[in-house]
């Protein structure tokens, strides 16, 4: 019987893990066999959930909790979860949920924040709403702070229900402003209450048109309307991302490192953080938005000055109000930005917050909007339980590139790929730019099943089009704020002799190896220094991965070692200009990468180029060709990505260096 059980809230959970009924480790879930709680730890996301993480608890130890009056030194719930404990600890926290679903006897709870229903429970005319929808369906409870004083709020409504009735509390109960909670026999039970709920309550919605909400009785506070988003509108909001991200990362980082900034301009955000809506100006709906999101966003109001003016004050008025960094700041009408330690983060507080826009949107529907008021806020900002659950919300370190963010070009394949993933294992967010979007795209794909969302992603990137980079670059700000590394990798051979070589050959390598660079540079620099200025107490990197051929001929690879060679003079010239704006311009110079495409492709490959250009003597087929390579390094070995991420590392932590080319050859190349 209790595996069964174990397997069914399971099942339960999973079913409902969607962003539509939980986030990140919000939403909870249990059990119940021979006297014992087997409930969710904290922080915990539904859709991860399995019967071993599940806490055992012993139920009499915290019905006697819920019914004492007898004060403790510590938080009740925490008290009465370590006395109920059952075997060993071994470090998980329950729920700070345990007593409610210790206190109701069906054998499986689950408590979800639904977005429907939300729309419900956080609303002024909530009973009435609950009342005319579900009758004697479900049970309403007023407002409550958790732990204790929302137990006993379920279990006095419930009590309270059986006297007015005679029967049973029913399987559903709606919290306001706290989402719902369903118990039942078996998951099927369960899965059918929460759809039956979902539809009723959508349905109701839906059944009533959009209409504004009431006027803000605030003077100079009006309601304005979102401009509208035509082509003109898309790059003034870019523009705003190009100013805004780079500063908030600044502004909202941590000592030694730059928040990671992610941004969203949808038609929700832009209709629903005008000036008035209540959202934006009045307080969070949720408890889970103020643990994921803060309580209140920074709210950028528009003004003559400049933006950066603007953001600054406005950032460092809410410290003064809040006595904390904003989570979320809002350019009314245009776009909203979350700031975390990293992608995830960042995005789950955007996420939650935009969340609270919908359900607002809904609850003006089917009435009006209700926010938590300054009690109900304080509670949850200064409870232990909750602190916790944002702290195991957050990614545990990684690697030396932790929380950075690095662009590179030439990604889907080769040393770009290479590089990426070594990046990417050193804790970097890593995004692969390259002209084939498809493979990027399935390559970051793999980057992100290894080390989670948000750690990897693509973007498509002409490097020899000036408009691409800036598009690029565009959309990596839009996802992460800025950057700290660019990595120009991007690169092509065409090998042949002077005599032969076509016109266009030569010029495709210069546009992509040495053109492109510059384009490069001359995009990300802006953004760079935009955040030194903000933090000039840290450094940023632009390294190019050249090769041995900058630094010595290549016969009948000419062009390819043009290109090189003018990529070092670029990268000494850009590190004598940018050291002042706080980034650092390196060259890696890598020995051939013989098992990579630009060597090994079969068609186009260097070793079928140079069997046909007749640059080996005496080869007859590509294992000679490749051979005679392998035979003038020292080492008697191609250069390996995880060669060449070695020494990026080293170029990125090393903050005395810049203008150098770092040779990575096994010896083939030795500087003088």
């Amino acid at each position: 019987m209790t595996t069964a059980l174990a397997d069914q809230i399971i099942e339960v959970a999973h079913r409902f893990s969607a962003p539509e009924y939980a986030r990140a480790g919000g939403g909870n879930a249990s059990y119940k066999a021979d006297g014992i709680l087997h409930i969710k730890p904290s922080g915990m996301a539904l859709q991860t959930l399995t019967a071993d993480d599940l806490v055992p608890l012993r139920i009499d130890v915290l019905l006697d909790a819920l019914h004492s009056e007898e004060p403790v030194d510590v938080d009740p719930v925490r008290a009465a979860a370590e006395k109920a404990r059952v075997g060993f600890y071994d470090g998980r926290r329950p729920s700070v949920e345990i007593l409610f679903h210790a206190m109701m006897p069906e054998p499986l709870v689950l408590h979800l924040h639904p977005l429907t229903a939300s729309a419900l429970t956080c609303n002024l005319m909530a009973p009435e709403l609950a009342r005319s929808i579900f009758s004697d369906d479900a049970i309403f409870v007023e407002y409550a702070h958790p732990g204790v004083a929302l137990a006993r709020a379920i279990e006095e409504a419930r009590e309270a229900y059986t006297t007015r009735t005679g029967k049973e509390p029913p399987a559903l109960t709606l919290l306001r402003n706290n989402g719902m909670v369903v118990a039942g026999t078996t998951a099927q039970d369960v899965i059918a209450v929460v759809d039956q709920a979902m539809a009723r309550i959508r349905a109701a919605i839906n059944a009533r048109p959009p209409t504004p909400p009431p006027a803000p009785s605030r003077i100079g506070n009006r309601v304005r309307p979102a401009p509208v988003l035509d082509e003109d509108e898309r790059r003034r909001v870019a523009d705003m991302i190009l100013v805004a991200a780079p500063l908030l990362r600044g502004l909202l980082g941590t000592e030694g490192s730059l928040a990671v900034v992610t941004s969203d301009s949808s038609e929700l955000v832009r209709s629903e953080t005008r000036l008035g809506k209540p959202v934006v100006t009045d307080g969070p709906l949720t408890p889970d938005q103020i643990v994921y999101a803060g309580a209140m966003p920074c709210v950028v109001e528009p003004r003559y000055a400049p933006l950066a003016d603007q953001i600054r004050k406005a950032v460092a008025s809410y410290r003064v109000t809040f006595d904390r960094d904003p989570v979320i700041v809002v350019l009314p009408g245009r776009v909203a930005f979350a700031a975390g330690s990293d992608h995830a983060v960042a995005r789950n507080a955007l996420e939650t917050f935009t969340d609270a826009l919908a359900v607002a949107r809904d609850a003006n529907r089917l009435g009006e909007v209700r926010v938590m008021d300054a009690d109900e806020r304080a509670f949850i900002e200064t409870w232990e339980a909750e602190a916790y659950r944002k702290k195991m919300a957050e990614t545990a370190y990684r690697g030396r590139m932790q929380h950075k963010v690095a662009v590179i070009t030439g990604a889907a394949q080769g040393f770009g790929l290479g590089i990426a993933r070594g990046l990417a294992d050193e804790g970097a967010h890593v995004i692969l730019a390259d002209l084939n979007l498809d493979l990027a795209q399935a390559e970051a794909s793999r980057l992100v099943a290894l080390y989670g969302p948000g750690t990897a992603m693509a973007v498509q990137v002409n490097v020899a089009d000036e408009a691409s980079q800036k598009q690029a670059l565009a959309e990596v700000l839009a996802a992460y704020g800025g950057l700290d590394l660019f990595v120009s990798n991007a690169g092509i051979a065409r090998a042949g002799s002077v005599t032969e070589q076509r016109i266009e050959d030569f010029d495709l390598v210069t546009s992509i190896n040495y053109k492109g660079y510059f384009l490069g540079v001359r995009a990300v620099s802006p953004v760079l220094a935009a955040q030194h200025e903000v933090r000039p107490d840290l450094l940023f990197d632009i390294v190019e991965i050249n090769s041995k051929s900058g630094l010595e001929g290549s016969n009948r690879n000419f062009a390819y070692a043009g290109s090189k060679f003018g990529g070092i003079g670029l990268t000494q010239s850009f590190a004598l200009e940018l050291i002042e704006s706080g980034i650092k311009v390196n060259s890696v110079c890598p020995g051939n990468y013989l098992d990579g495409p630009l060597w090994s492709d079969s068609d186009t490959g260097l070793f079928v180029q140079y069997l046909r250009a007749g640059k080996v003597p005496g080869a007859s087929d590509v294992d000679q060709v490749r051979a005679f390579y392998e035979s003038k390094v020292p080492m008697v070995r191609g250069c390996l990505p995880e060669d060449v991420v070695c020494a990026v590392l080293y170029l990125v932590e090393q903050q005395y260096e810049t203008g150098q080319a770092l040779t990575v050859t096994g010896g083939q190349t030795m500087r003088n």
